[in-house]
This record gives C-alpha cells, structure tokens and sequence, in this order.
C-alpha cells in the first residue's frame, strides 16, 4: 500500500475528494455551454468554421465551469488571454504567412505576453496556432470578432450557471477575514487532506504547495510581528 501512494504521488494522481453532485454540475454545465457555443459559431462562421476553433473555446469551458475558481479559469484571464492569443495569431501570420514556425512564434508570444499581462489561460496556445493555420486572409478579421464574441458568452454563461450554487463562486473572490489572526499549530499534509475532502469544489493546486505556501506565510508572518 505505501508503494501504491508513493506511486499515486509521483503520478500525480490528484486528491480532491469532490462529491457526486459536483461533478455531474461541472460535466453538464460544460456541455450546455459548449453546445451553445458551436451552434453560435456555425451559426456566425459557417462552412469557414475550423475543429481548433472549438477545441479552444472547449479547453476555456472546461475551465471555467469543471474549475470556477482556478486562478486560470477568472474572467480575466480567459477573455484578455484568449485576445492577446488572437492577436499574437493574426499578427504573425500577416508578418509570416501560414507556415508552423509562425505558428510556434505566435504561441510563444501568446505566453509571454500573458505573463506580463498576468492573464495565462492555457488554451490560448490553441487559439494562437488557429489564427495562423487555419483562417483564410479574407475571413480573418471576422473570425476575429466571433472568436471573441463566444468567449464572452462563455464568461456569462459561467457567472449565471456557477452562481446557481452556493458552494461555487464564479468570479471567484477569496473571503477576507478581518480577526486578527492568532498562534496555531503547525498545520500538516495530512491536515490539508482532510480540508479538501470538506471542500465540495475541485482545486488545482497540490498538497505540496498547500503545506510549502502556508509555511511562507507564516515565515513572513512571523518576520511582521518581529
């Protein structure tokens, strides 16, 4: 059994113990919103619609109702990220055409844009590689505009349906407590197992950087008060 967990760890195997409820929640607001969202683009674009383009528009569904309150999942990053990945996509493919290193040029663009706009939103590589592939020049513009259009309804969408639930916030605003905090004892892996089995909402984070996250804080906390 200990080699099984140590074997689970090192996979990476997650340990979110979500219930039943919210996983079906997360499964069928995804596909609703993904239904909505091809009918509006076959409806916009037509026969000049393109598989990449929903499977972006997919990838930004997925996290926006499985994971309402990732950090990759706020409303920010999905449509600024998203933009910024078109942008970066049209832009190198007027400067150098429909060719792969202009694809790759436009994603590694898109990422380091999205740093510095603190907007990364991991399916906007998609986006970036579509916008220099698979759009013909005379439709580009209006591809643009479609693109940016469903993701929108994608974020409304995700407003209205995650906030339907109590124990989902969508934008996701962390509770400020204004006690003041006090000395509590050391908080350990196995603690912070046990919280998330209470908590009825997936997080993308690991224990690990759970437990080396509050010990910085708390390192900080204790330089504060020194």
């Amino acid at each position: 059994m200990r080699l099984l967990a140590q074997l689970t760890e090192y996979l990476g195997i997650e340990v979110n113990q979500t219930s039943h409820l919210e996983r079906l929640i997360s499964g069928l607001a995804t596909c609703a919103a993904i239904a909505l969202v091809a009918y509006l683009t076959q409806w916009t674009l037509g026969d000049q619609a393109h598989l990449l383009f929903f499977a972006s528009s997919a990838a930004s569904a997925f996290l926006v109702f499985a994971l309402p309150h990732g950090a990759l999942s706020q409303p920010w990053p999905v449509l600024i990220g998203q933009s910024l990945a078109m942008l970066m996509g049209i832009g190198c493919f007027i400067v150098l055409g429909d060719g792969i290193v202009a694809a790759a040029l436009a994603v590694g663009l898109t990422v380091f844009g999205m740093h510095y706009l603190r907007c990364l939103h991991p399916p906007g590589a998609a986006t970036a590689f579509f916008f220099v592939t698979g759009v013909t020049p005379d439709a580009i513009a209006y591809t643009g505009f479609a693109f940016v259009f469903n993701i929108a309804v994608i974020i409304v969408l995700g407003m209205i349906m995650n906030n339907l639930f109590h124990w989902r916030r969508y934008p996701s605003q962390p509770k400020r407590h204004k006690t003041k905090p006090t000395q509590a004892d050391r908080i350990e892996l196995e603690d912070w197992h046990q919280a998330l089995t209470q908590h009825d909402a997936f997080l993308d984070v690991s224990l690990e950087e759970l437990q080396t996250l509050y010990e910085q804080a708390h390192q900080v906390a204790q330089r504060r008060q020194s």
